[in-house]
Parts: C-alpha cells; structure tokens; sequence
C-alpha cells in the first residue's frame, strides 16, 4: 500500500491572495478618488428618487451642520470623525422635510463640464437643472474633500456673467481654505 500526501491548498494561493487584497486596498486608497462631476450627479439623481440615505452621503458633513444644530460646536475634526452618524441623522431630516414637497416627474441633471475645476482639496462644479430638457435653473456646487471623497459643500444659483468672472485666484483661494479647514484640529 503506497501513502500519499493529502491534497491540500497549493502554496501559490496564498500568494495571490496576498496580492488581490494589496491590489484592492491600492486601487481603493490611491485610485478610487469620486469624481466631483459623478459626486453632482448621484446626488441630484438620488434627490429625485427619494432616496435620501445616498442624497446624505454625497453632502458635506459641514453642510449637514446647518439642519443639525447638535454639532455646531464640534471642531472640524471631531465632525469628519462623525461623518456616518451625521450622515444618519442628516438623511432623516431631509427625508422628514422632503415627505410633502412632491417634484416633477421630468426632472434631470446636466453637468457643464467646461465649467469643471478640480483641486485637492475642493471642485467646482456648474450644471442645470432641467424639466422635461428645458433648463429651469443653472447652479454651481462647491465640493470639499473628505476622507478622499469629492462632497457637496455649498449650491447656489448662478447665471453666465458669474461664471464668466471666476478666476483662477478665486478657485487658488478657496483651495487654500479648505485646507485649512481640513487640517483644523
């Protein structure tokens, strides 16, 4: 009677394992960095399914501030550290003031990517709001970086001179405080 081995797992398993998992936590860290004009557009998509967990998530947590007085005296820090409880809290409070404002069935996003200005820090982001592919309002969202990911931090209305008068100055100094912002303890 001849003793063989028991199959087991072959050595070279492990080693690809190894490399999957250090691939992902590459292509997660260092590649997957959301993109601010993609950040405009799930939201606003999300804004007009109802869906207000992923509306949440796509929202600045210094944004979300101003619906919950709660984390007003929070420091910058302690806010980006709270960002999934802010974010809870946030989508049920636009959930609950959104419950009796109905909004057409025909409404969709453009995003004017000419208009497009990306740092490390911060984006602008221009795009119109349309029903039924007539544009009903053109706005402009300012994004901050939190955590490696593009979120809305402001949306204003614009109209073409505004857009015509925004600098590269402008967009330097915005950069400049929100790294600031960032980097406040």
């Amino acid at each position: 009677m001849e003793r063989t081995t028991p199959a087991g797992v072959p050595k070279f398993i492990y080693v690809i394992i190894i490399v999957i998992l250090a691939a992902m936590y590459y292509y997660a860290a260092f590649v997957d960095v959301s993109d601010p004009e993609q950040v405009v557009e799930d939201f606003y998509t999300a804004y007009f399914q109802r869906d207000f967990e992923t509306v949440a998530e796509n929202l600045s947590v210094f944004w979300s501030v101003q619906l919950l007085p709660q984390y007003t005296s929070l420091a910058p820090a302690e806010l980006l550290n709270k960002r999934d409880e802010i974010t809870a809290d946030v989508s049920q409070v636009i959930a609950e003031q959104e419950e009796n404002n109905p909004l057409a069935d025909n409404l969709s996003v453009e995003v004017l990517s000419e208009y497009t200005r990306q740092g490390d820090n911060s984006a602008l982001v221009v795009y119109s709001i349309r029903e039924n592919g007539t544009e009903i309002s053109l706005e402009m969202a300012i994004l901050i970086k939190e955590a490696d990911s593009y979120r809305i931090f402001s949306m204003t209305p614009v109209n073409q001179e505004v857009l015509g008068m925004i600098t590269s100055d402008d967009f330097n100094a915005l950069e400049e405080s929100f790294r600031d912002l960032l980097q406040a303890q």
